[in-house]
């Protein structure tokens, strides 16, 4: 699915990408090469190769929003950026365009002032406030023995001058496997925790506390290969963001290359 497209200020257009399995169980791998491309080639590889089975309620239903981003340079502004899966007999292609204004989205604050959070693997290295999002350096591990993940998270958001009055949890996280040998599988520990789940002792206040927090998980992975997880930080439980309406949150990336 493509899911939108933002106007940058340098005039580079970042288009974003989603998917739906249609199954009701089946998990389907596609591995990068021809049947799982992006066009042109200098955007391709960032795609997922694995496709879980999501059923959420509501309008959203069992789409995965915003799990990659391209940003198309401004002198190619006008390109379109196509995804192509093929998997058992059929084939889907859908294009990446800045052409329509139902298609637009944007990074400036919603509506009480939420903005995607920030991702740091370095606290006082490279950020990701987007879809696109940054890479870790690569991690080395062995199948079936647990390896531990870590990022920092920080929530962005500025409510000062919105009615904001109640104060809201802290952002949430959830780490997915976005790319790996076909059939793998990817054990998280803690794979998801809402900002609920987080609990009332660490609510922010309406302002956002702006201070940063370690995610961590471990994940145990079946077989070698070549992995890519994804982290997304999310800020849900603020009063103006959330999935349906692709709001707010941000990816970053773990390669991770895993050994007998």
């Amino acid at each position: 699915m493509f899911n939108g497209w933002i106007k940058n200020k340098d005039g580079s257009v970042t288009m974003i990408f989603g998917f739906v399995n249609r199954n009701q169980e089946e998990i389907v791998d596609v591995p990068l090469g021809p049947d799982n491309h992006i066009e042109p080639a200098q955007f391709d590889g960032v795609q997922p190769t694995h496709f879980p089975v999501y059923s959420r309620g509501g309008f959203v239903g069992l789409q995965e929003r915003g799990i990659f981003a391209v940003t198309v340079p401004a002198e190619m502004a006008e390109t379109e950026v196509v995804w192509t899966l093929s998997h058992a007999g059929h084939s889907y292609s859908v294009p990446g365009r800045a052409t329509s204004a139902a298609y637009e989205m944007s990074s400036d604050p919603a509506a009480m002032g939420s903005l995607n959070p920030a991702i740091r693997f370095d606290r006082n290295g490279e950020e990701s406030t987007d879809r696109e999002g940054i890479y870790a350096p690569l991690v080395n591990a062995k199948a079936g023995t647990p390896v531990t993940l870590t990022a920092s998270a920080q929530d962005r958001g500025d409510r000062r001058g919105y009615d904001v009055e109640t104060p809201f949890f802290p952002l949430g996280t959830e780490w997915i496997m976005h790319q790996g040998p076909v059939g793998a599988t990817a054990v998280f520990d803690n794979p998801k925790v809402t900002g609920e789940d987080r609990g009332e002792a660490d609510q922010q206040s309406a302002t956002g506390s702006g201070d940063w927090t370690e995610t961590t998980t471990n994940v145990t992975f079946s077989e070698p290969g070549d992995y890519v997880i994804r982290l997304r930080v999310d800020n849900f439980t603020a009063p103006d963001s959330q999935f349906d309406n692709q709001c707010c949150w941000s990816n970053a990336y773990v390669p991770v290359k895993v050994s007998n």
